[in-house]
């Protein structure tokens, strides 16, 4: 009975089970270096693989272990799609899912309550736009390149940092582990399953074959980021699922959840992540969240501007017509998207600026 229960995910031995393991690798690479920038963290990974090997060595072989399901196709033909449409799935990240991660994360609340809110704030939403410009570039998850590379980056920086919260006494009222196997893959369903969902809320509305690559996409980035394997689920019914039940751990929206969305959506604007004036960025987070959940996190609606956000949402219907059913005019269609995302989106500040900003801040 136990055999079964184990290799059923959704079952409450696995939550259960799930929600007290981390990443056992990169919490042994953690204990073993100091915290500075994720980069020069990597590359410290890098050199003692070859000189001490041991864990180090470890964590690089399955960084560069490739699973028997991984179709490159199905990779290529994903990546290509939401570099499209990067200007919604951006929007649908940093106003939506983000926040509604945040009503899962017990290691963010956790920081919120020891005064770091600013901070976590800033960190998440410059990894969140980091990683989203790493994933644009062609073979970007092949072993080396720009996606591999910051999602490795990342996997190792959340081993830090629960290596840090542990360090301090973690609250064993949260009933987990910081930043468990559930917080991991809940973050890859941020930007999977729900971005996506932010993006037909905003007028994409994409094929099934379409949703099943990006499905694909996020699977092989969640095993890249050390999601337990028994959470990368097989299809989209399946991750439907998952979301479902790891939805279902948050009874109620708190007030540290309410501070965190408002602070994200405000230092969105302050950090220039977006292109959008706060007030639009506020009605797109109430278009992305839902009314339901926006109105939990007490999120407004600034008057006059919804017609603004109707008439994007308006424009990007048109652009998945044209993009499905008119011959020929993809690659026009892709040229404009692009256009539209170089003036939305912003990309990574240089580290040495980031950080200089972080301490005028501070």
């Amino acid at each position: 009975m136990f055999s079964l229960l184990r290799e059923n995910p959704m079952s409450d031995f696995s939550i259960k089970r799930l929600s007290n393991c981390g990443d056992p690798v990169a919490d042994a690479v953690a204990l073993r270096i100091d915290r500075r920038r994720p980069a020069q963290m990597m590359d410290e990974v890098h050199y003692l693989a070859k000189t001490e090997i041991g864990v180090y060595q470890e964590l690089i072989d399955q960084l560069n272990t490739l699973p028997d399901w991984l179709d490159w196709h199905q990779i290529e033909h994903a990546r290509r799609l939401q570099s499209a449409f990067n200007h919604a799935r951006s929007i649908a990240v940093f106003t939506g899912s983000l926040l509604e991660g945040y009503c899962q994360n017990r290691a963010a609340v956790a920081l919120v309550t020891r005064g770091h809110l600013q901070h976590e704030v800033i960190r998440r939403i410059h990894e969140a736009n980091y990683l989203l410009h790493s994933l644009k570039p062609r073979n970007c998850l092949q072993s080396g390149k720009t996606g591999h590379r910051a999602l490795s980056e990342l996997r190792l920086s959340n081993a830090m940092l629960r290596k840090s919260l542990l360090s301090r006494g973690w609250d064993e009222d949260h009933n987990s582990k910081p930043l468990s196997q559930l917080d991991m893959a809940f973050d890859m369903l941020e930007f999977g399953y729900i971005a996506t969902l932010g993006m037909e809320r905003l007028g994409i509305q994409l094929q099934q074959d379409d949703k099943d690559a990006i499905h694909h996409f996020w699977r092989y980035c969640g095993w890249l980021y050390g999601v337990d394997e028994s959470l990368l689920t097989q299809d989209q019914k399946q991750e439907s699922a998952l979301y479902t039940q790891l939805s279902s751990r948050q009874k109620k929206v708190a007030k540290e959840h309410e501070l965190l969305a408002h602070t994200t959506l405000r230092s969105i604007s302050e950090q220039s992540i977006l292109n959008i004036p706060s007030e639009l960025l506020l009605t797109f987070s109430r278009i992305c969240l839902g009314n339901e959940k926006a109105d939990s996190l007490a999120i407004p609606q600034p008057p006059g501007w919804r017609r603004t956000a109707n008439f994007y949402v308006t424009a990007n219907r048109g652009a998945t017509f044209v993009h499905y059913h008119i011959p020929g005019m993809s690659g026009l269609n892709e040229r404009i998207n692009y256009y539209v995302s170089r003036n939305i989106t912003v990309p990574p500040q240089d580290q040495d600026r980031r950080i200089r900003n972080l301490k005028k801040i501070a």
